[in-house]
């Protein structure tokens, strides 16, 4: 028996019910094929004669081969946007970890190199304390060249990402724009260092000690972006077929942000040490002092001194300090779907199966018993293998947490030693407590290393602690509100309450139970999870789905005039109680949300 599409139609003007029901479906949805029985060709609801055959071998293991079915077309949706919901489709690109590392990485890269130039711009001019570099005009077109191919090389990764250029161009031509700009700006930077340190200063040839060597870091944060995307190119196979590699949108948004945030850093860094009359607020200084005041939303290491400053201060930190914390929550959230693309997709598919076998029952099982039994075991089978990829997935971001709050306190235990090797009135329990403070306060404390070695490790511990912090903290937060099954945990508190509380009752009333039985308190029973409690949120498109099957299935008898009494009748209780569990289910889901 053919099946045609689902629209409304004259005939049902006397069956409100069936009209309704079909007029809540959409018109690309397309029912399923319902095929009488030979054996009884007046049964409509009978299995047709070539159904799926079920291993009956594999009934006790988790690992049978599902892919003969194919995903039922309503996407199972995970939630709001803090489920993350983009990291398991399986249309979107994936998540590559060395080309998104390399866009980050990028805007460092023009932070250190902007830092660098204006510190050989200053030095170029009047200087610092009356020191005067001669030729500044090859430092003034090296330093122009850097920041030009910085600039450049940001908008590169942004050609990754426009479909517009990949319509016209493939990926390699974005990978090798990238890396060409990439590897002229590490060299560029390189030579620009190596000549600020051998110059005339007020007519003397000296030679200058790096005091400001933010163009090396620059240099190599470049040439090691260039290594990540060839090591990426070598290893992916299909490149031009595998996406831009920056995954969903908070990484690209994170991308965008990150270079915001690195010339917004730059842009307070110059007004900074151009305002500012005291040494020590060099462009390096300068640099990490507004950097810190962007992370640690206002504590600042150095102290503004003058009016301007202070003025500057007031719209600069607000507009940087939101761009920050967009920036950080679009990153993270990239960052966790990176991690949890391959644990959510095998979730994805396994709760598919599961919802096709759920359907198939309702469908196929309620007249075939051999077949609803094996149906029974395989939807047995399917929840025990995703009980165990939902477990595993957990136990994975758990060993994360556990590894990064590892790093964290190795890192406080090294670097306390360290601070005991530079500071020579330190101790190592003075270390701890010093590193301690600037763990817990993000940065922010009273005491300051006074050597020239430590304070270079002040900062690098600074940066990375408070990485390092933020991450622990995006990890645990996704793992307490995504992954801990707390539904489970409820159930198992109150099945043991319900049990201490039934002993504590049966120990108070012994004495009356020994006489009077059948007053006794009766013993908890545990709860029980419903079998489609997995699915809750789509129970009502399934009956509906189902009810739409149904009236596809009666207008098709009715057109072919093939239809008794007794079919009509049974229709009639099928589609009634559709239409009540419909109700049901839409009203407990609107009390729930």
């Amino acid at each position: 028996m053919s099946t045609s599409s689902v629209t409304p139609s004259c005939e049902f003007d006397e069956r409100p019910l069936a009209l309704r029901l079909l007029s809540e479906v959409s018109p690309e949805s397309q029912p399923f094929t319902f095929t009488p029985s030979p054996a009884d060709p007046a049964d409509p609801l009978a299995p047709p004669p070539e159904s799926t055959h079920y291993d009956r071998d594999a009934e006790n293991s988790p690992d049978i081969d599902l892919e003969d079915e194919k995903p039922h077309p309503y996407l199972l949706k995970f939630g709001p946007w803090w489920h993350f919901c983009s990291a398991g489709d399986r249309m979107l690109h994936k998540t590559r970890i060395l080309p998104s590392a390399a866009a980050v990485l990028m805007p460092v890269t023009v932070l250190f190199v902007l830092t660098s130039v204006e510190a050989n711009w200053i030095q170029a001019g009047p200087g610092y304390n009356g020191l005067r570099l001669q030729k500044a005009t090859g430092y003034i077109v090296g330093n122009a060249i850097a920041t030009a191919l910085a600039f450049i090389s940001a908008l590169t990764i942004a050609m990754r990402q426009v479909d517009a250029f990949r319509n016209h161009f493939s990926l390699r031509i974005a990978l090798f724009a990238q890396v060409l700009v990439n590897t002229l700006l590490g060299f560029v930077c390189i030579l620009v260092g190596a000549l600020y340190q051998r110059n005339f200063i007020n007519g003397r040839l000296v030679w200058i000690s790096p005091e400001y060597p933010c163009i090396y870091v620059g240099a190599c944060l470049a040439l090691l972006q260039v290594v990540m995307l060839l090591v990426d190119f070598a290893t992916t196979p299909n490149f031009n077929m595998r996406g831009h590699g920056y995954g969903g949108v908070p990484m690209q948004a994170a991308i965008g942000l990150a270079n915001v945030v690195a010339i917004w850093t730059g842009f307070g860094s110059l007004i900074f040490s151009s305002v500012e009359d005291r040494n020590f607020w060099h462009p390096y200084n300068s640099c990490f002092n507004a950097w810190v005041m962007l992370i640690t939303t206002g504590a600042a290491v150095l102290n503004v001194q003058t009016v301007n400053s202070k003025v500057f201060v007031f719209f600069w930190l607000p507009i940087g300090v939101l761009i920050m914390l967009v920036f950080c929550c679009c990153f993270g959230i990239g960052c966790v779907q990176r991690f949890d693309e391959k644990p959510l997709r095998r979730i994805r598919e396994t709760e598919d199966r599961l919802r096709s076998a759920y359907r198939e029952l309702r469908r196929a099982g309620r007249l075939n018993k051999e077949l609803a039994s094996l149906l029974h075991r395989r939807i047995d089978s399917l929840q025990t293998r995703l009980q165990y990829f939902q477990d595993q997935r957990l136990r994975f971001f758990a060993v994360l947490f556990v590894a990064g709050v590892l790093f964290k306190v190795c890192s406080w235990l090294v670097g306390s030693v360290a601070f005991t090797l530079t500071e020579t009135n330190w101790s190592y329990w003075e270390s701890m407590f010093f590193l301690f403070l600037n763990l817990l306060t993000v940065g922010v404390q009273g005491m300051v290393p006074r050597s020239a070695s430590g304070m270079p490790i002040y900062h690098a511990y600074t940066f990375v602690e408070i990485l390092s912090t933020a991450a622990v903290d995006l990890i645990l937060f996704h793992i307490l509100w995504n992954l801990v099954p707390w539904p489970r945990y409820q159930t198992m508190a109150k099945s043991i309450l319900a049990s201490v509380t039934g002993k504590l009752l049966r120990r108070h009333h012994a004495a009356t139970a020994d006489l009077e039985p059948e007053h006794a308190a009766p013993e908890a029973s545990l709860a029980s999870v419903p079998p489609y409690g997995a699915f809750s949120q789509q129970r009502a498109a399934d009956q509906l789905d189902d009810a739409v099957n149904v009236a596809a299935q009666l207008r098709d008898l009715l057109a072919q005039k093939s239809a008794s009494q007794s079919d009509l009748l049974e229709f009639d209780r099928l589609l009634q109680a559709a239409e009540r569990h419909i109700d049901d289910i839409r009203l407990s889901e609107k009390k729930n949300a």
